[in-house]
């Protein structure tokens, strides 16, 4: 019965993973695809400014694009 345990565990672990690639997969393909829309939409030959900028050591961050505040 110890065998059985451990191969389900084996196989629970190996599709664990594997939704943990895929996820990473999705997720770099969604910030590409953002990437890509916004870049569309942004009007042209305006330079892109997004800076983060640390706040009062609480784990917050305020984000600027052009100037305004995010």
């Amino acid at each position: 019965m110890s065998q059985l345990g451990a191969r389900l565990e084996e196989k629970r672990r190996a599709i664990e993973a594997q939704k943990k690639r895929i996820e990473a997969i999705f997720a770099k393909h969604r910030q590409r695809l953002g990437k890509s829309a916004f870049l569309q939409l942004k009007p042209p030959g305006l330079g892109v400014f997004l800076s983060g900028h640390g706040g009062a050591g609480n784990g917050t961050q305020a984000f600027y694009l052009y100037g305004v505040l995010l």
